[in-house]
């Protein structure tokens, strides 16, 4: 199975005692379980085409195993909507799709492929989708 994965609201929160932008919690398990189980791609407008702009947007954030992290994670690429991008049986983690992308996957009857996280409301919500895909997983074996 497919996953595709945004940045800012998914692996970049805000934190609750600053507001400021922070790598959000459990980010790095979040990564290295998508990396397990799943063929992973980035779906976020720091990343049309290329592996390079993504490493260096989260760089101020990450350490050196997240950075590892960071580069198996495939490039996509779209022009306006992030759905030209999707393919395949997936998974879409986003915070927030545009109407045009919501109305797209309601039209074609993906709606339910799409994992809203959005960390800059609970910078530990990563946590909960982790255990949401884990049981995904255990039901595919």
């Amino acid at each position: 199975m497919i996953l595709f994965t945004d940045i800012d609201g998914v692996l970049l929160g805000k934190c609750p005692e600053t507001g400021r932008i922070t790598l959000a919690n459990f980010a790095k398990e979040y990564l290295q379980f998508c990396i397990d189980h799943f063929d992973c791609y980035w779906l976020t407008t720091h990343c049309r085409g290329s592996i390079d702009t993504v490493i260096d947007y989260l760089q101020p954030f990450a350490d050196n195993e997240l950075l590892t992290l960071i580069r198996k994670i495939k490039p996509t690429y779209f022009k306006t909507f992030k759905t030209e991008a999707l393919f395949g049986d997936f998974i879409w983690v986003d915070d927030q799709p545009t109407a045009y992308e919501l109305m797209h996957l309601e039209q074609n009857n993906q709606l339910h492929y799409w994992y809203q996280v959005n960390t800059r409301h609970n910078i530990n919500e990563l946590s909960t989708l982790i255990e949401e895909l884990y049981l995904i997983t255990q039901k595919a074996d």
